[in-house]
């Protein structure tokens, strides 16, 4: 950020890429005057705020403005570059303006003393194609289609405490939900729900968020969800309840599951050098971290027995990825057979095939093979012809990996 006084009592703490399109604006006046001055508001749905909010249009940019003091603007500005640095999703900060309004007389036992009256605009990018909790919620989501908004906001508070982050003010009032397109290793784009943290004002950085302090923030996000529930009765709707036990249940166990595969996920990264979510893909059960790390130690153990020399976790980790791995995945996007495999992701496919191989082999007694464990695995799930004959084409494909002949 650059800080450069501007005639006329404006200061301008504005990123340099975003200057010339924020001078352009009448800061000489309060933002619910820029109307008399030429600047048209975009009409976009917005959640209730306890401060004067606009969104603008100038130059190559649209603006989320909110009116603030001074010392709480600077903050927010900081807080949204920390947590785009954590890797959060956040509103993209461009900066803060000040106008310098007279001094303010305080009386006090000593007399009258001055404070300055300064009036601050904190500046952020628009966030496109999101609907805020004003719109979101008074539509009559079935709980299946609840749970999908309740999964991102998961996702969101994991990312938040697992990186020292305290919301302090978790509500869906300050909670933005944007369908978005992600690379999914081995699928391509995959189109997700996303919930980006909307209000940083409150926020804190800590070394770690304790567990008394997440069981808080959940807690205060369940308010959130009844004072909900009270103004969409107020308005009049006549949708079902949006906080129901099973709601919250269901996202206070998602936010617990999710942390625990967060946590083994940074485990995993230390001992074989390999991201999860980058290399392999998603997964949203911490059992499939350890069947990863189970399947990697049996590959150890493999390279050992034919080299006749300890092979290391990170050695065997790599060759593991490279020459099994990595050719199942492959195989499994070129046949599109993820396609036929709706939800999954490629890493969720490969454990649960393997797995059910184990299975299978474990009730008769003898392996299965690669051919029968995937005609099962697809049957479990419901694909019939004329998909059985591509099924059986990527099964021939994957014993052929697993022996050793491509």
């Amino acid at each position: 950020m650059i800080s450069s006084p501007l005639p006329h009592r404006i200061q301008f703490h504005v990123d340099p890429i975003f200057r010339d399109e924020v001078a352009q604006l009448p800061w000489r006046v309060p933002i619910s005057e820029w109307h008399k001055y030429g600047v048209r508001p975009l009409n976009i749905h917005r959640g209730i705020s306890r401060h004067v909010v606009i969104f603008v249009r100038a130059g190559r940019f649209t603006f989320g403005i909110k009116e603030i003091s001074e010392e709480i603007s600077k903050k927010e500005i900081s807080n949204y570059e920390e947590l785009l640095l954590r890797g959060i999703h956040t509103l993209i900060p461009v900066g803060y303006v000040v106008r310098e309004e007279e001094p303010v007389a305080v009386r006090t036992p000593v007399g009258v003393q001055y404070e300055a009256g300064n009036i601050s605009h904190t500046i952020t990018l628009l966030v496109e194609k999101v609907l805020p909790d004003s719109q979101l919620y008074t539509r009559g989501f079935s709980f299946d289609n609840r749970k999908r908004i309740w999964d991102a906001i998961a996702e969101l508070f994991v990312e938040l405490h697992t990186n020292g982050v305290y919301w302090g003010d978790a509500s869906l009032a300050n909670t933005l939900i944007r369908f978005e397109k992600v690379d999914e290793p081995f699928v391509g784009k995959k189109t997700t729900l996303k919930a980006y943290l909307a209000d940083a004002e409150t926020v804190e950085f800590r070394p770690s968020v304790s567990k008394a302090m997440r069981e808080a923030e959940l807690n205060f996000f369940f308010e959130s969800m009844e004072w909900m529930n009270e103004n969409l009765r107020a308005g009049g709707s006549t949708r079902d309840e949006l906080a129901t036990v099973n709601d919250q249940q269901y996202l206070r166990g998602r936010y617990g599951m999710l942390s625990a595969v967060e946590e083994k996920k940074k485990e995993f990264e230390r001992l074989t050098s390999y991201n999860i979510d980058r290399f392999l893909g998603q997964i949203h059960n911490p059992s499939y971290v350890d069947l990863f790390m189970k399947h990697i130690e049996e590959h150890k153990w493999y390279l050992s027995e034919r080299s006749y020399a300890p092979v290391s976790l990170k050695e065997a980790a790599h060759d593991w990825y490279e020459y099994v791995y990595k050719p199942v995945c492959e195989l499994f996007r070129r046949e599109k057979i993820v396609d036929l495999f709706p939800g999954k992701t490629a890493a969720e496919l490969y454990i649960e095939i393997m797995t059910n191989k184990y299975f299978l082999s474990q009730k008769i007694g003898k392996d299965v093979g690669m051919i029968q464990a995937m005609h099962n695995y697809a049957e479990k799930f419901g694909v019939t012809n004329p998909f059985l004959e591509r099924i059986k084409s990527t099964s021939d494909k994957l014993l052929s990996i697993f022996t050793g002949k491509l």
